[in-house]
């Protein structure tokens, strides 16, 4: 298990582009103080576009659009990123906590996708 100290955590974030992304970790870190996380990060062949189209939608979600009598409505269903516990890190790779990263490792597994994971913790 690999330890992460607030402060150094801040240093790290010196040259990231969103300060969303920033604050987001910053606050989620901070409120997850002492409790065990994990950073999962994953690849999908480049060749296999189904499968990366798949895993997209279900980390980031989607949106459908739909012709109706009078106008255009909208269906959102929100992606892994948007539930409590999960911390996107960058291209292919989350902060999270025990519960979400095992939900994320079981998709990744029933879709055949290689991930990688380490235990962290926030002191």
């Amino acid at each position: 298990m690999a330890f992460i100290r607030r402060e150094h955590l801040v240093m790290a974030m010196r040259g990231m582009r969103s300060h969303l992304v920033k604050d987001r970790l910053q606050s989620f870190a901070s409120a997850q103080h002492n409790r065990g996380l994990e950073i999962v990060s994953y690849d999908i062949a480049g060749h296999d576009k189904h499968t990366s189209v798949e895993i997209a939608r279900f980390v980031f979600g989607t949106r459908t659009k739909a012709r109706i009598r009078s106008g255009i409505k909208e269906y959102r269903y929100p992606g892994m990123i948007e539930k409590d516990g999960v911390v996107w890190l960058g291209h292919s790779v989350f902060l999270l906590v025990p519960e979400r990263a095992t939900e994320l490792r079981n998709y990744l597994e029933s879709k055949g996708v290689a991930y990688g994971a380490i235990r962290v913790r926030t002191t």
